[in-house]
């Protein structure tokens, strides 16, 4: 019996609803480390309607943070488009962590490889994805991040926080280089 095998699968079961279905149609793998009553029970669990509010709950609450982590993103993407680009993404990367600011990370890797009809989702996604690094919990200082943008990145990014579409940016190629200051905050500077 493991405590550990038990108490993995069980959270396994409230965040994979493909494991669910996979229990229910060909039981518990034999040689997992599991005694006959935490098998009867994971089974009960996975058989449960309830499992599906939980199902549903934490998919609304990564939906959450992922626009929590990427404001810019989710704007530019609006609802219907980032409903499916989030689908694709979890079909393919199933959580494997309750900390969400690597999936958040590995959401903006994700779209970069995309094609996309949006001239700017690609270098949102990549300020993004660069910012979101210079945040991670690291025991040295973070490496300094570089992000090419094609548009002024200043009326870009401006105009996406304050929750519009960009509109009419004229091309501006540029490179921004973002840091980490002595007091842990990000600093950006352009090169033109």
């Amino acid at each position: 019996m493991s405590a550990v095998a038990f108490q993995s699968l069980l959270a396994q079961l409230v965040v994979d609803p493909a494991l669910r279905d996979h229990l229910l149609a060909d039981g518990i793998a034999a040689e997992a480390d599991l005694d006959a009553l935490e098998r009867k029970r994971l089974l009960h669990v996975a058989g449960h309607p309830g499992l599906s509010v939980n199902h549903m709950l934490h998919r609304g609450f990564r939906l959450g943070k992922l626009k929590a982590l990427l404001p810019l993103t989710c704007v530019l993407l609006k609802s219907a488009r980032l409903q499916t680009a989030v689908e694709r993404f979890w079909a393919v990367h199933p959580p494997r962590t309750f900390y969400f600011l690597p999936e958040a990370i590995e959401f903006c890797s994700f779209l970069l490889t995309q094609p996309t009809r949006s001239k700017y989702l690609h270098e949102v996604v990549a300020f993004e994805r660069a910012h979101l690094e210079l945040q991670r919990a690291r025991l040295d200082a973070p490496p300094r991040q570089t992000v090419r943008f094609q548009h002024n990145p200043s009326k870009l990014l401006a105009q996406l926080a304050s929750g519009r579409q960009p509109l009419g940016l004229a091309p501006m190629p540029c490179l921004a280089v973002g840091t980490v200051d002595e007091q842990g905050q990000a600093r950006w500077a352009l090169q033109m």
